[in-house]
């Protein structure tokens, strides 16, 4: 296993200087984030041009560097089709992404259940939505991974075992984020345990509380066992990014970028 940095962490910085920065932390890689949150815009989309994904790749190469995935978070089960088909595009426009910048991974998430809509519609969009996903990324040799989200349509481990279900020989993979289990009161060991030969991408972001109170804290200041969870991984034959997810300022914690950057690889490096 190896350090990675998400880029979401660095929310201030453009994207060419947040690689700067996480290279010069010592870190192996560095993650992507496609997706705009209320507290971090994204640091590439779509609609990004070849001029400028040319220099991401080139910026990497030279402090050397990877990118092991993109985060294309985007809602696929809103009410609106037209909005569904949108983000559809969106991942697959992320996709094109990762081939351009030679990272290998995708990452999604199904967005929360909109009032007054169906759960078992809802269920019925999103794994559409994963077929159509999977197949455009499988086509151009990326690799198409699922995070369960505390809060939304998907949000569970038994999620991923009733869409396996549901998509037999669909090569979706597990975007692995045990916060999000952890404030759900889920077992993330679960995970280790049932899926491991399916996870292709780790995030170590802490938390603590019970959703819907609950924080995502500094490494090490929430609840997780991530002692035990990288032990299993390791012994499942995982060997990955360890990719650093810091959101903590969020809830109130407030610090350095530099003290960001520099706890998160001591954190990885002790694991």
């Amino acid at each position: 296993m190896y350090s990675c940095f998400h880029s979401v962490g660095l929310p201030d910085r453009t994207l060419e200087e947040a690689i700067e920065m996480v290279a010069s932390a010592g870190y192996s890689s560095i993650e992507l984030n496609a997706e705009t949150l209320p507290w971090a815009p994204a640091h590439i989309t779509p609609e990004a041009d070849a001029q400028t994904r040319r220099a991401i790749a080139d910026a990497c190469s030279a402090r050397r560097i990877t990118i092991p995935a993109v985060g294309a978070h985007i809602g696929m089960v809103g009410a609106n089709s037209a909005d569904r088909a949108a983000a559809i595009a969106f991942v697959n426009g992320c996709t094109d992404i990762a081939c351009d910048v030679g990272s290998p991974i995708v990452h999604i998430l199904s967005g929360p259940l909109e009032s007054g809509v169906d759960r078992e519609e809802a269920w019925s969009w999103f794994r559409n939505a994963v077929v159509q996903t999977t197949s455009y990324a499988q086509a151009r040799g990326v690799v198409l991974g699922i995070e369960a989200i505390a809060g939304h349509l998907f949000h569970q481990v038994d999620d991923y075992h009733r869409l396996r279900r549901d998509l037999a020989g669909v090569p979706f993979k597990v975007n692995f984020d045990p916060s999000h289990l952890e404030v759900q009161n889920e077992n993330p060991r679960r995970v280790v345990d049932e899926l491991c030969d399916q996870v292709v991408h780790v995030h170590l972001k802490d938390g603590k509380g019970l959703f819907p109170k609950f924080q995502f804290p500094p490494l090490g200041e929430g609840t997780i066992d991530f002692a035990g969870l990288v032990a299993g991984l390791r012994a499942g034959g995982y060997s990955g990014a360890l990719s650093v997810e810091y959101e903590a300022q969020v809830y109130g914690y407030r610090k350095r970028e530099a003290d960001i950057l520099n706890e998160g690889k001591a954190f990885c490096e002790h694991l």
